[in-house]
């Protein structure tokens, strides 16, 4: 499952959640069909995550008991599956993660302020740190399947090909960038002194942001489809820039005279 991602991950994000109670018996899964259960569980997490949580404008305390809700109710699903006995182990080690995945959110939430965006949740250190373990744990499972030879995807974001680094790929003449699918298109532009860019949000479900490596520009959360920021680049050089909520999203914008 994949959480907003955390700055990735996915969750990337967001990078997340899987919780499968080993209790098996006769009855357990054949490895084929567990896996695949995984795969519809993330799924339908991740379709619940966008519609129930990502797409309200929650702030960090209002956010942390639909978010919850949404964590625990995957994880009663995951319980309720009948675990191949040679994955036992790990699964005791994902649901113990996701336990303490919900279980941070609410302190998380207390120590947010008062207005500020449900993202503030992510960036929790205890949230953080408690996201990592779920993310291990499920690509735990992930390598128990291709030890199998078995394709599967169980959410974990380490099984993602990191995107490329904008700087090794050729560099497109415009002025306009879409925010949308996770990236921004074209990742690298070239303009000249003194042109405008203007980064446009796409239909990705969560927010974004435009922020300069260097600090020279930053713009706030673009949250709504067709929301948009600008900067003016004065000075030729190279200006790489990122997305704070998802740090893997990176660009470059490269200036000429």
């Amino acid at each position: 499952m994949r959480f907003p991602r955390l700055v990735v991950a996915p969750l990337g994000f967001i990078a997340l959640i899987v919780a499968v109670t080993a209790c098996g018996g006769d009855d357990s899964l054949s490895h084929e069909n567990y896996f695949r259960r995984m795969d519809d569980i993330d799924k339908a997490f991740n379709q619940r995550l966008e519609e129930e949580v990502l797409a309200q404008d929650f702030t960090a305390k209002e956010g942390a008991a639909p978010f919850k809700a949404v964590v625990d109710a995957a994880r009663t699903q995951y319980s309720e599956l009948k675990v191949p006995k040679d994955l036992r182990d790990e699964h005791d080690e994902v649901v113990a993660a996701i336990g303490d995945f919900s279980a941070a959110l609410g302190p998380a939430a207390e120590r947010a302020g008062p207005d500020d965006p449900m993202f503030a949740l992510i960036e929790d250190e205890a949230v953080t740190v408690a996201n990592a373990r779920v993310s291990d744990a499920l690509c735990a499972i992930q390598d128990a399947a291709k030890s199998k030879n078995i394709t599967a995807d169980v959410g974990c974001e380490d099984s993602a090909e990191e995107p490329p680094d904008p700087a090794t790929l050729p560099s497109e003449s415009t002025t306009e960038v879409l925010i949308e699918d996770f990236s921004f298109q074209p990742p690298h532009i070239q303009v000249r002194a003194g042109d405008t860019v203007t980064w446009t949000h796409g239909s990705d479900p969560e927010p974004h942001t435009v922020t300069a490596d260097d600090g020279s520009f930053g713009s706030p959360d673009l949250e709504a489809e067709g929301e948009t920021f600008e900067f003016t680049f004065d000075d030729a050089g190279e200006v790489p820039y990122f997305c704070e909520i998802h740090s893997d999203m990176r660009g470059l914008v490269t200036v000429t005279e």
